[in-house]
Formats: structure tokens, sequence, C-alpha cells
């Protein structure tokens, strides 16, 4: 009798699975649909429905096989339901509530990419690669990272705590944080060093292209001497949009010159993409902001800040920059996520965030689970040798596509080869200001721009 129950559940899921293949646009698919998947597939939720201890709700079963299967891909792709397609598009707008993280999902735990500079969570000395594994006493394990940053976020000036597990420390490290409404520009600049301006972007956003534009026409205006160089900070900066990058690049680059290239399965997956204004405003080219930039800007000796936090829109922009031989790029190696994702609509108003693309720098290199390696490695003094070791790049985290330049055993074996790999990043934590003499790496680059010696470690 269970067996016949088994039997029907599953003939009952073939049969409205069937009626929904022909229902879709799927049927119209040149790859065969896996039968005998699905049967499997099928037999295991009749198992789950018939003998599991608790009775489970469908849609539970359901959004745990969809994350499951998204999640095996690469920490990247992931299912959005309405309110998480709020949030990613909103973190792209510079303003949201919330603690000041950027996250994604690693081992179904909440993984720190980048904590915001100027908010609660960067104030606490929350850090790169931290591992989110409760929220209010509550296991982050078995939630979706959609309804993870849902717990996350709430009415400004009210608390959570979050248990975090760092690597180094033996026991869950515990810290409370008071939400706030966050505004988080995405350019930021300093005239630390008369001549030689401080330029940081902690994000590609939306409007990251035409805030440059502004910074670097107020920098021309209110320099009282001529510029001699300029210091691009993209340390920490964990990426963001595609075309940002773009414009960033252009401000710096000759008119069409190559910026970054991707490869993918999909026609639209596979683009070129050059410093010309219809790849970063379209065919919109009266509203080019960088059109009235000071022509010393294309030719301005340039130092690029990179570090382990820098990934994905970073690694476009400082690739490029040091490809074209338009910056030299210093610091530490960066992150190595060199791919694209989007998002697909789904008909019930949800999406698919998916892995749809590798990207290369215009002289064809992958940086995908390598990361770009700076012309000039110097190490950030106030981050310990220990707490260095236990730095997280893209290579080290599950199910990370393998870089496609890298040896066909590399490739078998999901892993990348970083030679020289640095002992340092940029510290998280607020114990330097960014741009100042308090800065290391940063007196160092100008150190580069000037001609005078540069040292790798700072001397005791």
């Amino acid at each position: 009798m269970l067996f016949n129950h088994h039997k029907t559940i599953i003939n009952f899921a073939l049969i409205a699975f069937t009626s929904f293949l022909a229902s879709t646009s799927f049927a119209e698919s040149r790859a065969e649909f896996p039968i005998e998947q699905f049967k499997k597939f099928s037999e295991v939720y009749a198992k789950i429905k018939s003998e599991y201890v608790d009775e489970v709700d469908d849609n539970k079963l359901f959004m745990d096989a969809i994350n499951g299967a998204l999640a095996g891909l690469d920490p990247h792709s992931s299912y959005l339901d309405y309110e998480g397609m709020k949030d990613f598009g909103i973190a792209t707008k510079g303003e949201f509530g919330g603690l000041g993280l950027e996250v994604g999902m690693e081992d179904g735990l909440v993984k720190v990419v980048s904590p915001i500079e100027d908010t609660p969570a960067y104030r606490a000395g929350i850090k790169s690669g931290d591992l989110i594994v409760q929220l209010d006493g509550n296991p982050v394990k078995g939630l979706s990272l959609g309804d993870a940053i849902k717990r996350m976020r709430g009415k400004p000036n009210t608390q959570i705590k979050l248990g975090i597990s760092r690597k180094g420390e033996a026991a869950i490290v515990e810290i409370t944080l008071t939400r706030a409404v966050i505004k988080n520009p995405s350019v930021k600049y300093k005239l630390s060093d008369a001549g030689y301006p401080y330029l940081r972007i902690t994000q590609f956003q939306e409007r990251t292209g035409e805030d440059l534009a502004k910074a670097l026409l107020t920098i021309h205006e209110q320099s009282q001497v001529p510029l001699k160089g300029l210091v691009l900070d993209l340390r920490n900066n964990p990426g963001g949009l595609v075309t940002s990058a773009v414009s960033v690049s252009a401000a710096f680059l000759k008119k069409d010159a190559l910026i970054v290239y991707s490869e993918g399965r999909a026609p639209d997956a596979k683009m070129r993409l050059f410093a010309n204004p219809r790849n970063y405003v379209g065919d919109r080219l009266e509203d080019d902001y960088l059109k009235d930039l000071p022509a010393e800007i294309k030719t301005l000796p340039m130092v690029v800040l990179v570090n382990a936090g820098s990934a994905s829109a970073s690694e476009i922009v400082a690739g490029a920059l040091q490809d074209h031989q338009r910056a030299k790029v210093l610091g530490t190696q960066s992150f190595g996520k060199g791919t694209i994702q989007t998002l697909l609509p789904l008909s019930s108003g949800s999406a698919v965030k998916l892995t749809v693309a590798k990207y290369f720098t215009p002289s064809g290199r992958s940086i995908q689970a390598k990361g770009i390696t700076p012309d000039v490695i110097v190490e950030d003094p106030t981050i310990s040798v220990a707490d260095a070791a236990n730095v997280r790049r893209e290579s080290s985290l599950s199910n990370h596509i393998a870089n496609p330049n890298e040896s066909k055993k590399s490739a078998q074996t999901n892993t990348a080869v970083v030679k020289d790999t640095p002992k340092t990043q940029f510290s998280d934590q607020t114990l330097v200001e960014a741009g100042t003499a308090s800065d290391y790496q940063y007196t160092q680059a100008i150190n580069l721009l000037k001609g005078q010696e540069v040292v790798s470690v700072k001397k005791q």
C-alpha cells in the first residue's frame, strides 16, 4: 500500500511537471529535459512526504531544492524572492536600511564580503571573510540569503545580535549592532597631498560614474597647484554594476580603448565593452557626464590601490588600467571574482541571480579564483600575519568556478594557484584613516608617484 502511495505521488508529479513544460517556454528548449532525474527527485519527495518524522510544507521542500540547486553551481548564484530582489536593487542605489554589510553565501552561512565604510558594521569591527552563523541567537544554517538579509534589515535604532565565526577565534564572536539608515556615497576624495589627489570608490553603484566626474571636476577646480598624480583607492570595494566599472575606466582611458570582454553560453552574455559613452550611457550621448573632464585626466600619472577585499567590478577597473599601462597597481592580491551575474525574472515575481559569463581583461587575462596581481606589492602593517593567513578569497569558496586560463590539472581540481600571495590586506577596522599619512599603503603610492623609494613592508 505504501509503495502504491509513493507511485501515485510520483506519477502525479511527473504528469504535473510534463503539463508545466508544455505550457512554458521551456518546452521550446533544444535541451531534452532529464525525465529520469526528475523521477528520482519525485521519489525522494514522496519519501519525505510520507516518511519524514514531521510534516513538511510543500513550498519549503521546493524552495530548499531550488536554493540547493543554485548554491551547488557557484557561490554567487542564488534565488531571490520579491524582498530579495528589492534588496538587490536598493544596494546599487546607495541608500538602504540595515547594518552596512555586503554579504554572500558560503556553505549555508552568510559570508561578509565587505563592511561598508561609516556604517554600524564597519564601526563594530566586522571583517571581510567573517561568517555570520547566528542572528539573535538563532542559527543561520538553513536560511536562504534573502531570508538572512531580511532578518538583518529593520527599523533604524533597533538592535540585532550577530554570532560570528572568525578564523583565528576559537569561540563564536558575539556583536550587537544598532540598525541605521545606510547612506553610502560611492565616491570620496581628499586633497591630502598638494598636487596628488586621493579618490576612493567604495562600491560601483548606479551613479558612481557621475559622482566620479563631479569629484574630478571639483578636484581640478580646488587644487591650488597643478595636478601631478592621482591615487585611486579600490581597497575593500566588493564590486557592483559593470556599467559603472566601464564609466570609471573610461574616465582615464583613451576613447574606444577596450575595457573588458566576457564569454558565456547565451549570445547576450558575450560582450565587448569600450571606453565609449555608448557603453555606459547607451544612446543618450547628450548625457555623457565624462565629456567635460579636463584632458589632463587621461594622462595624469596614476596608482590604483587594491587588496583582498577588491572584487569583481573593482578588478575590472584595475585590470583595464593595468593592461593599458595607464596606472600602476599597488597593494596586495585582489579577491579574484571573474564572473558576471544577472537577474533572470520568473513568472512568480521572484528571480534567479545566475552566473552567466566569465570576464577577461583587455589582454585576455581571467582573474577568476586568482585576482589582480599588483605591479608593486605593499602590505598593510595594521593586519597581523596570523589574521592575514585567514583571509578568504574566491579560490577558498566552495564550488568556485575554476580559472579558464589555468592548467587542465588546476581546472580538474577546481583550484587556482596564486604565486607570491601577499601576507596582509588593508584593514577593515577604523585603525587608520584611508588616504592620510597614517595609511601606509597610501603613503607608498604617493612615493611611487613622486619617484621615491617604495617599501613593501613598514619598517619597525
